[in-house]
């Protein structure tokens, strides 16, 4: 009896339900209903914003202000203890992305290439059309956008803004992607202020991976064969040479016992959205996404070389030293957020 081959490891599996749940989430919530009312309406024409039975007027803009506030804040916490996982699992930019890559992958694998080419174009037009009607849904009642007659609820503002915004999903998604992150978002330019080196984030370990390069198959890892871990200082040296060859020179030759893990196939490379070489080093660009984790992982196991190479992790855990949660940062960013939190407890009561 023949044993089926063991399969690959998805050290991430659950990045594309996440993407699936908040983009559902989207779609779901112009239709939700609280007493008889659309559940998050925030209707600019009559002044009144309905937040899931809570309700504001115009005489209550501090307290939306306040919200938006408390919102501000706590991202910068969690991007301050987690890294960027809103960028890479919760950003607009990154789910329309996932999705349009997502459709274009499966219509790949079921049509010819220029029918395929079509309909990944349709499908993306329709998406973004739909996403723009949604995204109208939140401010006009999404029943009378489209509802029986759906005309009764259409006026020509609403039409520019469901074209609007359904050309911005399409060119952002489709065709700006990455470089919305790399150019036009702020949050990726004040990111940096707002990690430290305790902060986790993509790492490659370069200790276990260098010197890179192929080798046999059946030579095994640094670990299994005996090699072991190279000092940090000369793993450094190795990872400076391969991202700056005219600057540093040509990388010495190294015998197939004396590699690292790394068998420089460049799969985190081709995973990577940013097209980013985790391998050089903490990239100020990256996402967090997770997919050069996973490529790397996979590649790893094929090889037999056991984990992947790209770790979720702060530089000081990389370096071997204990995790630190609470730093000055983070006392400054709680209290913030606490402060928030008790000023509108107390406009509450």
């Amino acid at each position: 009896m023949s044993c089926a081959a063991p399969s690959l490891p998805r050290p991430w599996r659950w990045r594309g339900a996440l993407s699936a749940t908040l983009l559902a989430l989207f779609y779901v919530l112009p239709w939700l209903r609280w007493d008889g009312r659309q559940a998050l309406l925030l209707d600019l024409v009559s002044r009144r914003f309905d937040l899931f039975g809570w309700t504001l007027w115009p005489d209550d803009i501090g307290m939306l202000l306040g919200l938006l506030a408390v919102l501000a804040v706590g991202l910068a916490l969690l991007t301050h203890l987690a890294g960027r996982v809103w960028c890479g699992h919760a950003c607009p930019q990154t789910l329309w992305m996932r999705a349009f890559d997502g459709i274009a992958h499966v219509l790949a694998q079921g049509l010819p290439p220029r029918a395929a080419t079509v309909a990944t174009r349709l499908c993306w037009v329709l998406l973004s059309l739909w996403t723009g009607i949604t995204f109208v849904g939140l401010f006009s009642p999404i029943h009378g956008l489209v509802g029986l007659p759906a005309a009764s609820g259409w006026s020509g503002w609403k039409v520019f803004w469901v074209l609007f915004y359904a050309g911005a999903t399409y060119g952002n998604a489709g065709f700006l992607r990455e470089q919305v992150c790399h150019s036009l978002c702020p949050f990726a330019r004040l990111q940096p202020l707002l990690t430290d080196p305790h902060t986790p984030r993509m790492l490659y370990d370069a200790r276990r991976g260098e010197p890179r390069g192929a080798r046999p198959a059946a030579l095994g890892g640094v670990q299994s064969r005996g090699r072991g871990l190279l000092d940090p200082v000369t793993a450094q040296d190795y990872v400076f040479r391969a991202a700056h060859p005219l600057l540093a020179g040509p990388m010495p030759t190294f015998s197939a016992d004396r590699l690292g893990d790394c068998t420089d196939c460049a799969a985190c490379v081709a995973a990577c959205p940013m097209q980013l070489d985790i391998r050089h080093g903490p990239q100020a660009d990256c996402l967090a996404c997770g997919a050069c984790l996973e490529a790397c992982a996979q590649q790893q196991h094929r090889a037999g070389f056991g984990a992947g190479l790209v770790r979720y992790c702060s530089p000081q855990v990389m370096a071997g030293q204990a995790p630190r949660w609470w730093r000055t940062r983070t006392t400054v960013l709680a209290s913030l957020l606490a402060a928030l939190l008790a000023c509108g407890a107390w406009r509450l009561c």
